[in-house]
């Protein structure tokens, strides 16, 4: 059965800074309410309104249900994850020219990965929302690909950090691997003000992030989404003890990084 537009939602997971008490920073989530009470996820959702005939709309809607939510919490920021061919949609900037500038300076951008044979005009586009919005992340970036995401001189705030490197840098058993992976989170956490380390399942994790330069986490073991958008006390000492197991290596999963139109 397909997803109805109107029965999409929100969930809400924070971000959270590694110096500051306070953080108002979350990551939409995109979620598929049924009729029965029970929840889908990206799997359920993508496939059919990232298709050609319905990915305009489904952009619209996502970046007006986060507008809606800042509205409404006027000292939240939120991220909504735009793919490559979302960006390139004239929909994508008019509907943020729509917008209260009030609400696009908290509204930020993050451009999931994912390839485009239009590399040029997807940079000249990233400089329109830039124009448009609060702030342009990369996300799920690894040492693989974050040079060639940032080739034809995109305007980038920051990045997030793919949950496989964070598990690397942190818990590889390799010696040369792991410090691999921290070199590449210290390289871009120097050329980066914003660094988000992602999929942290473990609190006992953030002092040995920060010392390698990461100014943000987010995951389960910080905070897990809400079906409403968190604001006021939220930083990193304000969160509850964390878990003190060693996370399971990274394995490919839709769900635990989900994204509103990626």
């Amino acid at each position: 059965m397909p997803s109805p537009l109107e029965d999409l939602t929100f969930m809400f997971q924070p971000i959270a800074s590694l110096a500051s008490e306070r953080d108002d920073w979350s990551e939409a989530l995109v979620r598929w309410q049924m009729p029965d009470g029970t929840v889908r996820g990206p799997l359920d959702i993508l496939p059919r309104w990232l298709a050609p005939a319905r990915i305009e709309i489904f952009t619209h809607f996502t970046l007006l249900r986060g507008a809606q939510a800042l509205a409404a919490h006027p000292m939240a920021r939120l991220s909504i994850n735009l793919t490559p061919a979302q960006i390139l949609l004239p929909e994508a900037l008019r509907t943020l020219e729509g917008m209260l500038p009030s609400v696009t300076e908290r509204l930020y951008i993050e451009v999931v990965e994912g390839g485009t044979s239009e590399a040029p005009a997807m940079a000249r586009q990233l400089w329109l929302l830039r124009e448009r919005c609060g702030g342009i992340f990369l996300d799920d970036v690894t040492p693989h690909d974050l040079s060639n995401r940032v080739r034809f001189d995109v305007p980038v705030d920051g990045v997030k950090l793919d949950r496989s490197v964070v598990y690397t840098a942190l818990y590889e058993g390799n010696d040369a691997l792991r410090e691999t992976a921290r070199d590449f989170v210290r390289s871009t956490s120097e050329r980066y003000a914003v660094v988000v380390a992602e999929g942290i399942e473990d609190l006992s994790a953030c002092e040995e992030l920060r010392a390698l330069g990461a100014s943000h986490v987010q995951g389960f073991g910080i905070a897990k989404p809400g079906a409403e958008l968190r604001t006021g006390m939220c930083g990193l000492l304000n969160l509850p003890s964390g878990r003190t197991a060693v996370p399971k290596a990274p394995v490919a999963d839709v769900e635990l990084s989900a994204r509103p139109p990626s």
